[in-house]
């Protein structure tokens, strides 16, 4: 939902910018037919077995008069990968179109599983607006995820901000391909709040022992932060920012139960802000298929 609020609230009022009257006293901006650019710098896509193994981009100009042909090249930070990815040489634009699209195609056999594959796209373009010609794809092929059982959750942060106790039954899976590799799936968005959106995954490795780790990069302080799928209506996307040392974090094999010790973020003008206290999230693992 982020992308597309973004899309309706902020290129309506550029478009309007570029194409306004010369006949006013407003200082307008003469856009060009084939000055194109991307609305984010950046995208992501995990593909599983039931989705397609390509990936469309949205792709707008400053004006939509006239047709337009806008070269764009399409490169891979690894590149033993350039035969993996291809996309069309241009992106087209009809008169009266302000948004087309770029599509890029790839072959999920030569992508290792779980792994982050970037991919650079660069428009033929110049342009004086606050957007990029420029923009990263990371591609990652998924795993094969098999049921392991079902808890429950009780989520310390939301708990926060509702001020009330909110728990949800969750479904805990198992990755086929390595079986240290658990994730709760739509995690947050099982909470069942008209808040939340799925997609989001808690992703962690467990042997079984009282600790876990992140597959997400910690920080210079041990912690890594994870996307909730949990959107706050007045700051957006809150993000978890857990501390997964033993001292904080861990599993209790007596009572089946996942202690996480976290706080929610947001983002305030691209930084990192705190939402919540530091708070505890919890996961009991009430049966096992």
């Amino acid at each position: 939902m982020k992308n597309i609020i973004r899309t309706i609230y902020l290129l309506p009022v550029l478009f309007l910018a570029a194409s306004c009257d010369e006949d006013t006293d407003m200082v307008t901006y003469p856009g060009r037919s084939d000055e194109a650019f991307f609305a984010e710098t950046s995208y992501s896509y995990t593909v599983s077995a039931d989705l397609e193994d390509a990936y469309t981009i949205d792709v707008y100009r400053a004006t939509p008069e006239g047709n337009a042909s806008v070269g764009i090249a399409v490169t891979t930070e690894d590149a033993a990968l350039a035969s993996a990815f291809t996309a069309p040489a241009s992106v087209e634009f009809k008169d009266g179109e302000f948004v087309s699209t770029v599509t890029v195609s790839f072959d999920r056999s030569k992508l290792e599983i779980g792994k982050s594959n970037k991919v650079l796209l660069a428009l033929a373009s110049t342009t004086q607006l606050l957007y990029s010609t420029e923009c990263t794809l990371t591609v990652v092929r998924d795993y094969t995820w098999n049921s392991y059982g079902k808890g429950t959750y009780s989520s310390g942060v939301l708990e926060y901000l509702f001020e009330e106790e909110i728990i949800w039954e969750q479904p805990i899976e198992v990755a086929e391909e390595d079986p240290t590799l658990y994730r709760l799936p739509d995690w947050y968005h099982n909470a069942g709040t008209r808040y939340t959106s799925a997609g989001s995954h808690l992703t962690f490795h467990w042997d079984g022992g009282e600790s876990f780790t992140f597959q997400e990069e910690a920080d210079e302080d041990g912690c890594v932060t994870v996307t909730s799928g949990f959107v706050h209506p007045s700051v957006g996307m809150v993000y978890l920012y857990i501390d997964p040392s033993p001292e904080y974090s861990g599993y209790d094999s007596e009572s089946t139960t996942f202690f996480i010790n976290c706080c929610g973020l947001y983002s305030n003008g691209g930084s990192p802000a705190q939402l919540t206290p530091w708070v505890y999230d919890t996961f009991k693992v009430t049966s096992k298929i």
